[in-house]
């Protein structure tokens, strides 16, 4: 597979939804996210190039042949793509369960980032400041939190449906 440049990729394009994975490591997960990605037409996946697992038989199977209908764009430092592309105009929306934003009421600009965090421990505590808004979904009280790849697919299913 070919992996384009993040840089040369954003180059006049004006509306963009970019997925940012900070620190997800399972293949399974990540190949769910692409799964669900190629399905609600988002643009591309940043992932840190030392944790993404392009060699995972398990990736591959989760993704159910999608890999090769999204753009990844391995990039070695995660919070320094994000501050370059905040530069470019790019609002960033890292969701979590403790969020002050419903995902409901927030309007997306037209070059977004959406940062998720890892399978335990979230988003790291230096990449928080990256953040324009923190998104939760709403969900039954008694169910602290859904696998990220439930997750990203519901969020990616909000944002194409706001497209249309």
């Amino acid at each position: 597979l070919e992996y384009p440049t993040l840089k040369e990729y954003i180059k006049d394009k004006t509306y963009l939804n970019l997925v940012c994975l900070n620190e997800v490591t399972d293949p399974r997960n990540i190949g769910s996210i692409i799964r669900s990605a190629a399905a609600f037409n988002i643009d591309g996946i940043i992932v840190k190039e030392r944790q993404f697992p392009s060699e995972s038989k398990m990736l591959y199977k989760s993704a159910s042949g999608c890999v090769e209908f999204v753009n990844i764009f391995k990039v070695s430092n995660i919070n320094s793509t994000l501050k370059n592309l905040k530069e470019k105009n790019f609002w960033i929306y890292a969701f979590e369960t403790s969020g002050s934003e419903n995902i409901n009421s927030i309007n997306m600009s037209k070059k977004n980032i959406l940062l998720f965090g890892s399978e335990g421990k979230g988003i790291k505590k230096h990449t928080y400041k990256y953040a324009d808004y923190f998104v939760k979904i709403n969900m039954n009280k008694n169910v602290e939190s859904l696998n990220i790849s439930n997750t990203a697919a519901i969020v990616f299913n909000q944002i194409n449906e706001r497209s249309k």
